[in-house]
Order: C-alpha cells, then structure tokens, then sequence
C-alpha cells in the first residue's frame, strides 16, 4: 500500500507541475520583460523631458532584440505622486504584455508648456508617444 500511496504522490505533484507550467513559464515572462529602471530622462529625482525618447528608443530595441513586437507606448506623469512611469505594450506569439518602468520625479526641465499646463490642471496625465 505504501508503493501505491508514494506512486499516488508522485503522480499527484506531477499533475500539480504540468498545471502550474503555464503560470510559472508567464511569471517567468513577466520577469524577464521588466526593463531595469536606469533611466536616463530621469537623474536623482530631475526629469529630463527632452531626454524621454531617448529612453523609449532605447526599451524599444531591448525589447525587439529579445525578438518581439512594439505595439506602442505611453507616458504617465503623476504630479500628485511625484512619479513617472514610461508603459510599453509588446506582442510575443499571439500574446499581448505590458512592459513598465517607472522613477520617482521631483522636478521637470524642458516640459512642453501645453504639457505642463494639462499636468498643473489635471494633476495626471498620459502621453502616447510615437517614435
């Protein structure tokens, strides 16, 4: 009886492996399409507004080297939170992800006035940009 019991746990953790691949193999995912946060836009709390393509450039080709889609990104600018985050929507098979990288900001140079005017109004805002 206690073969059948151990073949029984075997079994049963085989099973629990096979049905837990597809989350582990999508955090895995996850995992590795999280950018580092080594922005150059952003530089001890300093948000560089002119510098933000550069940055989406540069997620871009990390992205497409890793051999996937851009389908576009968006800027986020929280004056209320003090925060930037740049979201990339990619496409790997026939599978949609979302790519984040986010800074703390303090201050922005070189904002756009029409920019700074919908940050001041709103408090928040979001930017589609196109490379």
């Amino acid at each position: 009886m206690d073969k059948q019991e151990s073949l029984q746990d075997k079994f049963g953790k085989l099973f629990d492996t096979i049905t837990n691949i597809p989350k582990k193999l999508a955090d895995a995912v996850e995992d590795g399409l999280r950018e580092p946060s080594n922005l150059v836009c952003v530089q001890e709390g300093l948000l560089n507004f002119d510098l933000i393509e550069d940055d989406v450039r540069e997620i871009h080709r990390n992205i497409k080297a890793r051999g996937d889609k851009v389908l576009g990104s968006h800027l986020i600018l929280d004056d209320q939170r003090n925060y930037m985050e740049i979201r990339t929507y990619t496409e790997r098979g026939n599978k949609t992800f979302l790519i984040t990288v986010d800074a703390e900001v303090k201050r922005v140079t070189n904002i756009p006035p029409d920019v700074l005017s919908e940050l001041k109004k709103k408090g928040r805002i979001e930017l589609s940009l196109r490379l």
